[in-house]
């Protein structure tokens, strides 16, 4: 089966961008810190980042460069799926 590439890209850039987008609003709602002491402690680790504060223009360059990142990404990996399927 031959995937698109350009799809993949855009499917995989989305979600990588929309889980940071996500993580922005949880900053942005102040319960990063929360989260982040949570995740750690169930690892029976103790947490040693702390959250800044929240900055929309961080978060707009975060949420598209995972976008970009993603992207390509998903490109890369349809290009070598469509490469490995062909050869069967």
């Amino acid at each position: 089966m031959v995937v698109n590439s350009n799809r993949v890209g855009l499917a995989l850039g989305s979600f990588i961008a929309l889980f940071h987008f996500v993580w922005s609003l949880v900053v942005a709602l102040g319960w990063a810190q929360a989260v982040l002491d949570f995740i750690y402690s169930i690892h029976f680790l103790n947490n040693p980042f702390l959250i800044q504060e929240f900055s929309l223009g961080k978060a707009l360059v975060l949420v598209c460069f995972t976008f970009v990142m993603g992207y390509i990404g998903g490109y890369v990996l349809s290009l070598v799926w469509n490469k490995v399927v062909s050869k069967r």
